[in-house]
């Protein structure tokens, strides 16, 4: 089975090779996940000219975008391959789209079908169709493929999936465990002094569980670091590689949906979470790349302010000494240096994206003709040459420990490639939102979050019956 399902979802065995190795020698750990790591870049506040505010309904970029619109020119992509791990509750295993949210004319309503509801809004708003493509991963893909089917696609025309890769989980290195997990015991052990006594107890008890749940860990490590992870349940070998597969499965997937989109006419994509409903179709986005292209603006990144505490990616600025040469770019919460304090830059990175079918193209040096004729193979290569410009990030993840070794979680490593990244080789411009941002990551988000969606998507959505 496990070979079934890794050629079903394009495994590329000569790359995770690759990476084994890179990871084992340590050319990638978390370490190196650090912007600045090897180099001597520094990191920078945006400037004013980074970003700029989402235009208004009666703005020229909003009256462009409405043209674009009319014509057919725009088209959607859903992100829907995560596992949803914070939102299942035991005994659950459907994907996070298909979660019911909130209840609108009568009965719940799913992410999926919110989403579609508006793209169906928004075809009757401004006229044109709006093709969708829905983004699956190995967890998601034919669990969202029959819903869709079953409920005739929420009577929404021009419903397409496509499905990103598949990577293998490995077994941490000793450096990656002791890094991660002896910040985890630091903080631990600073806490305790404040805690009161009943509480102190319990979390000495806490830090003794993890002392010996990474003894344990650090055993195998020596042992096995590097190596595809031992499970029982098969499905915890796998993860889907990262959100920049949005992108790179446009060209991968089989059914080649960057052709397809050539095909139906599309010329803009807006790229949204699945999870959040407050990422509506707004013309203005695809109006004002439409404008700012001509300055050389190849990707809108939309940026909410921070609430308090509030973590996550940012748009800022990079520079190198040595080239004396310094451009902007979305960086990862874990990838400022340490010392960085992020604070400073008052917005985060929403995950919400508008970029030209045109520039895809020019990034992969594809056109059309090339699109329909050139192998899988020939792709890949094309795929490549881009993401070798790109990092990887290493991750560390926690399973439940069914090996019998240690107690409670077991640490495994994830390889990942981040959308955000597509910045560095893109140029970026920040938009500036309010009340576009709305993820639910966990069921207590929920009542929460829905009063204000509700709010939010009324009169914007054309439900089926």
């Amino acid at each position: 089975m496990a070979e079934g399902m890794l050629k079903r979802y394009g495994f590329d065995e000569k790359e995770f090779a690759r990476l084994q190795e890179r990871y084992r020698s340590g050319e990638l750990s978390l370490k190196t996940n650090r912007i600045n790591y090897g180099n001597s870049w520094e990191i920078r506040l945006p400037r004013p000219e980074d970003s700029a505010p989402l235009p208004g309904r009666e703005s020229g970029d909003c009256r462009l975008g409405k043209s674009e619109i009319e014509s057919g020119s725009l088209g959607l992509i859903m992100m829907n391959g995560g596992a949803a791990t914070r939102f299942q509750q035991p005994g659950e295993n459907i994907p996070k789209g298909a979660f019911e949210i909130i209840e609108l004319e009568g009965r719940p309503r799913s992410f999926m079908e919110l989403k579609l509801a508006n793209a169906r809004w928004a075809e009757q708003e401004f006229g044109g169709s709006i093709p969708v493509w829905i983004l699956n991963s190995y967890f998601t893909d034919r669990q969202t493929e029959s819903i869709l089917k079953e409920k005739h696609d929420f009577g929404k025309e021009l419903v397409f999936t496509y499905c990103q890769g598949i990577m293998l989980r490995v077994v941490p290195t000793r450096q990656d465990l002791e890094s991660h997990y002896g910040r985890k015991l630091s903080s631990l052990r600073s806490e305790i002094a404040s805690l009161p006594p009943a509480r102190q107890e319990e979390a000495r008890r806490e830090e003794k569980i993890l002392e010996e749940n990474l003894r344990s860990w650090l055993a195998v490590s020596d042992e096995r670091a590097g190596e595809v992870i031992e499970v029982k349940k098969e499905k915890d070998r796998y993860n889907p590689p990262g959100h920049l597969d949005t992108t790179l499965w446009l060209i991968l997937d089989r059914s080649r949906p960057l052709l397809k989109m050539l095909e139906l006419g599309v010329k803009w994509l807006a790229i949204s979470n699945i999870d959040n409903l407050g990422a509506t179709v707004d013309p203005a986005l695809c109006g004002l790349l439409k404008a700012r292209r001509k300055e050389g603006v190849k990707i809108l990144c939309e940026v909410s302010k921070k609430p308090p505490g509030q973590k996550g990616g940012a748009l800022a600025r990079v520079y190198d000494p040595e080239s004396k040469r310094e451009w902007t770019q979305l960086i990862e919460e874990f990838a400022f240096p340490p010392d960085f304090d992020q604070d400073k830059i008052p917005e985060f990175n929403n995950a919400t994206y508008t970029m030209a079918v045109a520039d895809l193209l020019d990034l992969f040096e594809l056109d059309r003709k090339q699109l329909e004729s050139l192998t899988r193979d020939e792709l890949k290569e094309k795929v490549r040459r881009v993401t070798d410009r790109l990092p990887v990030y290493v991750a560390i993840k926690e399973l439940k420990d069914e090996t019998g070794r240690g107690t409670g979680l077991r640490p495994v490593v994830q390889f990942e490639r981040l959308q955000g990244d597509l910045t560095r080789l893109l140029r970026p411009l920040g938009v500036r939102t309010v009340d576009r941002f709305f993820p639910v990551k966990k069921r207590e988000d929920i009542p929460i979050v829905a009063p204000r969606l509700k709010k939010l998507l009324r009169g914007k959505v054309i439900l089926s019956r």
